[in-house]
């Protein structure tokens, strides 16, 4: 993998050195370059978890993907920059119940004696590494989070982490994970799983969201949603060669194949 070509992918001109705010310059410029999008899903392409196809679809097609594939880039970029680095397994919650083991890759950093969960295959989540510090209320700038631990599910202990909601005023949990180091290959499963079961929300929907300075602008099915300083936009896309425009405008996409 070229790591130039990868620091170019996501503007990022600095030095690289293996400290925090190294960290959180990597994490802040590829969520906001690279797109969480599930087209390939949506278009029935297998999602093949190699670094070389990975590497080719998103860096140098420069597409986006989900949690699968960009922390798998992301943890090869971090590793090759030398960070301490390993991937975890996470479940998300859906409704009152989470989902299943291996539904959620994200990402652990080693870093000044502490560790950090790092993400940037989520969506709309954190725009920077979130310290493992449970109970305490973190910023990425634009929002809250907290970690939490001793969720019991199933039998089994989990941390969670939380997202700040304005609306209902209280933290609202994303998704429960631990520390285990995990191998690629354990979420080979679940990533079929997503492409292809009636069951998963990628299967059925069409997602594409990316951070713009002021907001987020994300794609779902047939509409444009842009948030602009809280205030909401909706685009109706009316055919295919719409949202091919509108993919190239938002998400900076060069080649996107829609059948």
């Amino acid at each position: 993998m070229d790591i130039h070509g990868y620091l170019k992918r996501i503007n990022y001109n600095g030095v690289i050195f293996t400290d925090l705010p190294t960290l959180n310059s990597l994490q802040y410029q590829h969520v906001f370059n690279i797109p969480f999008e599930t087209l390939d899903i949506h278009n029935h392409i297998p999602i093949i978890l190699r670094i070389d196809s990975l590497y080719q679809k998103v860096i140098l097609d420069r597409r986006g993907g989900y949690c699968y594939e960009l922390n798998t880039l992301f943890h090869r970029l971090l590793s090759l920059c030398g960070f301490k680095v390993f991937m975890i397994a996470g479940r998300l919650l859906h409704g009152h119940g989470y989902g299943r083991e291996f539904e959620h890759m994200a990402l652990i950093v080693e870093l000044e004696g502490k560790k950090w969960l790092v993400d940037v295959g989520y969506g709309d989540f954190s725009l920077r590494p979130l310290a493992i510090a449970p109970g305490e209320v973190q910023s990425d700038g634009r929002t809250f989070f907290q970690i939490m631990e001793h969720i019991a599910v199933d039998g089994k202990e989990y941390l969670s982490v939380a997202k700040w909601n304005d609306s209902k005023q209280t933290f609202k949990i994303e998704y429960i994970f631990t520390l285990t180091p995990r191998n690629l290959h354990e979420f080979a499963e679940m990533n079929h799983f997503h492409q292809t079961s009636p069951e998963s929300h990628f299967a059925r929907s069409l997602i594409c969201s990316l951070p713009i300075p002021d907001g987020r602008v994300s794609m779902i099915n047939n509409r444009l949603i842009r948030t602009v300083n809280g205030n909401k936009q909706v685009k109706q896309i009316m055919n295919e060669d719409h949202r091919d425009r509108m993919l190239e405008k938002y998400f900076h996409m060069d080649m996107v194949y829609l059948v």
